[in-house]
C-alpha cells in the first residue's frame, strides 16, 4: 500500500509542478523554469520506477520502458536549457531519439511475446509509417516549419522514429483486442495507445513553437507540455500492465 501511495502522489504532484513549470517558463526560460522542469521530468521517471516495484515486473520490457523515461529526462534538460548553441539542442534530440527506439524496442518485445513468429516488421507497417511521416512533411510545409539545414536531418530522422514508435503501440494493442488476449484491454489503449499518440501530438505542436514562429504562443505551449507529460506518465504506466520477456 506504501508504494501505491508513492506512485499516486508522484502522479498527483504532476498536477502542481507542470502549471509552476508553465507560470515561470513564460514569456522566456530562466532558471527556476528550469528547476521546475526538471522535478516534472525526475516524476515521471519516479512514477515508472514505482509501477515497477508495486508490479513486481522486473522483465526487460520495464527495464526498456525505465530508459526510455531516463532518456525523455535527459532530453528535458538540454532542450531547455536557454543557449543558441546548436549541439546543446542537438543532445536533447537524440536523447529523445534514444528513448523512442527503447519504447519500440519494449512494444516490439511485447508483439513478439504475443506473436513468437512476428519479424521486426509486418509489410502493412512499412507504407503506414511512410504515409504518416509524409503527413507530417505535408503539416510542416503548410505550416511553414522551417529548421536550419544542420537540423533538417536529424529532425526527420527523429519523425521516422516516433511514427515507428506510434504505429508499434497501436499495433500491440490492436492485436492484443483483435485475439481478445489481454484482461485489461481498455487499460492498454489508455496507456500504451494514448501514451504514444500523445507523444506524437505533443511533437507535433513543439515543431510550430520552435519552427514556425509559435514560441509566443501561449495556449499552443501549454498543450504541447500537458500532452508529453501526460503522455511519458501513462507509457511509464504501462509497466503495470505489461510483463514479457
Amino acid at each position: 500500500m506504501f508504494w501505491k501511495i508513492l506512485y499516486c502522489l508522484a502522479v498527483a504532484a504532476e498536477f502542481v509542478f507542470v502549471p509552476l513549470f508553465l507560470k515561470y517558463s513564460w514569456p522566456k526560460k530562466c532558471t527556476k523554469s528550469l528547476i521546475y522542469k526538471m522535478v516534472c521530468s525526475a516524476l515521471f521517471f519516479i512514477a515508472g520506477l514505482l509501477a515497477m516495484k508495486i508490479s513486481h515486473n522486473h522483465t526487460p520490457y520495464a527495464t526498456l520502458i525505465l530508459w526510455g523515461l531516463a532518456l525523455g529526462w535527459v532530453g528535458d534538460l538540454f532542450l531547455h536549457i536557454n543557449t543558441e548553441k546548436i549541439w546543446v539542442f542537438g543532445i536533447g534530440l537524440f536523447a529523445f531519439l534514444g528513448g523512442h527506439i527503447f519504447y519500440i524496442l519494449a512494444f516490439q518485445r511485447a508483439i513478439r511475446d504475443t506473436y513468437p513468429q512476428y519479424r521486426f516488421f509486418r509489410w502493412y507497417e512499412i507504407p503506414v509509417i511512410l504515409l504518416i511521416v509524409g503527413l507530417f512533411a505535408l503539416y510542416a510545409w503548410r505550416k511553414q516549419i522551417k529548421a536550419k539545414l544542420v537540423l533538417a536531418i536529424p529532425v526527420a530522422l527523429y519523425a521516422l522514429t516516433i511514427t515507428t514508435m506510434l504505429v508499434k503501440a497501436i499495433r500491440y494493442c490492436c492485436g492484443q483486442w483483435w485475439w481478445g488476449m489481454h484482461d485489461h484491454i481498455a487499460l492498454l489503449f489508455f496507456t500504451v495507445g494514448l501514451g504514444a499518440v500523445l507523444f506524437v501530438l505533443s511533437d507535433a505542436s513543439l515543431g510550430l513553437i520552435l519552427f514556425a514562429g509559435k514560441d509566443k504562443n501561449r495556449p499552443l505551449k501549454w498543450f504541447n507540455i500537458g500532452t508529453y507529460y501526460a503522455a511519458q506518465i501513462l507509457i511509464g504506466s504501462s509497466i503495470f500492465l505489461i510483463a514479457v520477456r
